[in-house]
């Protein structure tokens, strides 16, 4: 099966056109249209990337998924996505890792151009406002009804890649989004074998709660500092880096929220603590000093640190930790 939805030859181009839309740092975007039926890509792009799909509302049983099921077609009755009348309107699509995207591809319907006119294209990591606070790949503007766009972004870096029309109210509609690139390097970072586990020290910096998804994605958690032993270990990290690490590293430590006690995200027991009692935050997230004889400090969750996974055996059942905008479970079983 010919996942570009292609049955023969190159697609047909109709009125090409060439559009400049602002982009950041000088650049410029490049939209190519040609007719739906036949949305493929280039010959020199492989196959789209995969990845589960929402949107900020849905019409008449119009989902999200339905702009990512192969089918070209701009008619709008079974494959196309529609969300309600509301304000700011937008549709995101999560990779299964983080990406550099070269190229998006958007099938227009043919009887509602307007709703994709002025439509903004987010890539990023960040699901602050529902990741439409990700820099911007490109402004979607007068798309004849019917047509497959291709829009370039350049090896932009992400996870997610949101449609979103700001400062409107109005519906949102796409009958097909493809997306194409190629998996992104991993950020810095170093490893060592630490008391039965594999400790790394991840040069990306996120906030508290996507550190815990990035550990909880692609090692096994947030670290938990069960003794001496895995202080020192931290202390190790940070003078073998090949990056000059924040003040603070993220860590699992997170406080109840209806009380005052600590917990390790791992479901290890605290049988060790080294906290610094000075000057603590009144925040319910938990770091550890990369300066200060590794003590451990109260830190606000939404700023941006180094952190460190840990991939091993643990003795407890990890915690559960929700996020209503993130579309892949936070936990593995």
């Amino acid at each position: 099966e010919d996942p570009s939805g292609a049955t023969s030859g190159k697609p047909i181009i109709r009125d090409k056109q060439v559009l400049l839309v602002p982009f950041v740092c000088t650049q410029v975007v490049l939209i190519h249209l040609r007719e739906s039926p036949r949305c493929s890509a280039a010959s020199s792009i492989d196959v789209p990337l995969r990845g589960a799909a929402v949107q900020s509302s849905t019409y008449s049983g119009r989902s999200a998924g339905q702009a990512i099921d192969g089918s070209c077609s701009p008619d709008g009755k079974d494959s196309c996505t529609h969300t309600l009348a509301m304000d700011n309107p937008w549709w995101r699509l999560q990779l299964d890792g983080v990406y550099r995207v070269s190229v998006i591809e958007i099938t227009n319907m043919y009887s509602t151009r307007k709703w994709l006119d002025g439509v903004e294209i987010h890539i990023g990591n960040s699901l602050v406002n529902n990741g439409n606070d990700n820099p911007r790949c490109a402004i979607i503007h007068d798309v004849p009804d019917g047509l497959t766009q291709t829009v370039h972004c350049w090896g932009m870096e992400g996870m997610y890649v949101n449609f979103y029309k700001p400062f409107n109210t109005t519906y949102l509609m796409l009958c097909e989004v493809k997306v194409y690139g190629e998996l992104a390097p991993p950020p810095p970072s170093i490893s060592t074998p630490g008391v039965g586990m594999n400790v790394t020290l991840v040069g990306k910096r996120l906030c508290w709660s996507d550190a815990l998804f990035y550990c909880r994605d692609y090692h096994w958690d947030l670290l938990t500092l069960r003794g001496p032993a895995e202080q020192e270990i931290v202390g190790d990290l940070v003078a073998r880096a090949p990056f000059t690490p924040t003040s603070h590293l993220w860590v699992g430590l997170r406080r109840s929220i209806l009380g005052s006690s600590w917990f390790w995200m791992s479901g290890d027991p605290m049988d060790f603590t080294q906290w610094d009692e000075a000057s603590q935050e009144p925040s319910p997230c938990g770091g550890i000093s990369s300066t200060e004889r590794s003590t451990w400090r109260q830190r606000f969750c939404g700023e941006h640190l180094n952190f460190i996974c840990f991939t091993g055996p643990t003795g407890g059942k990890k915690v559960r930790f929700f996020s209503t905008t993130r579309v892949k479970p936070t936990c593995k079983n």
